[in-house]
C-alpha cells in the first residue's frame, strides 16, 4: 500500500485529524485521479465485509464460541460491523478463518477415540465453513506473498515461494498457519476465477512417505500425500480428478 493510499483508508476510517482532513478533501476536489481511487479503496471494504457476514452466518457459533476463549468485555457496537476499520475487517477475515480452525482442532482432539479421524477430517471440518466470498476479496502483492508463504514455510520445513505454489487457473490469496495435535500445519488458500477457493494443507508430523490418492468426502474433493515427513493435501469444491491433478503438479515443486 502506497502512502497516499494509506492516508486515504485513514480518512475512509476517520482517523485523520481535521487538518490533514482538509488538506486531503482539498486535494480529492481538485485531483480526478485521487478521487477515483478514493471510490476503489472504499469500494473494497463492502467486499470483505460481505465476506465475514458469509462466514459467520454459515459458522456453527454455537459450538465455534464454546470452543474459543470468552471475549474480555462485552462489545458495545450498535451493528455488526461498528467500529471496524477498512483494515481491521480485512485481518478480521484472516482472524475468523483461524478462530474456525482452532475451534476444528479442539473438537477433534476432544472427540471420543471412535469418532476421532485424522487430521484430513479436521480440515474437511472447517473448509466447508468457506465460500465463495471467503478469500476473493484478498488481493496480497507480490511482497506480501512471498513473506507469508515463507512464514509458513518455516514452520512446516518446506521451502515455500510464489513460483513453486502456482496453480493453473487458480490465484493465491493467503497463507496461514494452523496446528493439529501439536504438529504444524499450514494452509495455503487459492481461487478459482469465480472465487471458489481451494487450499493446499501442509503438515510437519513425520509422516510416512505414501504417493498421491484422492478421494470424496461429501461435497469436497480432496488429494493427499507424503514425503519427507510432511503430509501434503489438496482440497475444495472441485472433481476429483482436478483435486488429483494439482496434487501431481505441487507434488513435483513443493
Amino acid at each position: 500500500m502506497t502512502d497516499e493510499d494509506a492516508e486515504l483508508v485513514a480518512l475512509i476510517d476517520n482517523e485523520l485529524d481535521e487538518v490533514a482532513k482538509g488538506r486531503l478533501l482539498t486535494r480529492l476536489t481538485a485531483n480526478e485521479a485521487l478521487r477515483k481511487r478514493y471510490e476503489e479503496l472504499r469500494a473494497a471494504g463492502a467486499p470483505i465485509a460481505a465476506a465475514f457476514d458469509a462466514l459467520v452466518e454459515k459458522a456453527p457459533l454455537p459450538r465455534l464460541r464454546a470452543a474459543l476463549p470468552p471475549p474480555s468485555a462485552p462489545r458495545t457496537s450498535s451493528g455488526p460491523f461498528a467500529g471496524i476499520t477498512l483494515r481491521e475487517l480485512a485481518a478480521c477475515i484472516v482472524s475468523f478463518l483461524l478462530g474456525a480452525g482452532a475451534a476444528a482442532w479442539i473438537a477433534m482432539s476432544v472427540a471420543p477415540a471412535g469418532e476421532h479421524e485424522d487430521w484430513r477430517a479436521a480440515v474437511v471440518g472447517y473448509t466447508n465453513l468457506y465460500t465463495n466470498e471467503t478469500f476473493s476479496p484478498l488481493h496480497p502483492d507480490a511482497a506480501l506473498q512471498a513473506a507469508e508463504l515463507s512464514a509458513v514455510g518455516e514452520r512446516v520445513g518446506a521451502h515455500l515461494a510464489p513460483n513453486n505454489v502456482a496453480l493453473p487457473a487458480l490465484r493465491f490469496t493467503v497463507a496461514f498457519m494452523l496446528s493439529f495435535q501439536g504438529s504444524p500445519l499450514g494452509a495455503i488458500a487459492y481461487v478459482d476465477a469465480q472465487g471458489a477457493p481451494v487450499l493446499l494443507c501442509i503438515i510437519n508430523n513425520q509422516s510416512r512417505d505414501a504417493p498421491i490418492r484422492s478421494e470424496r468426502r461429501g461435497e469436497l474433493s480432496l488429494a493427499s500425500w507424503s514425503r519427507g515427513g510432511r503430509g501434503y493435501l489438496v482440497i475444495g469444491h472441485i472433481p476429483e480428478e482436478r483435486a488429483a491433478g494439482l496434487a501431481r503438479t505441487l507434488e513435483e515443486k513443493v
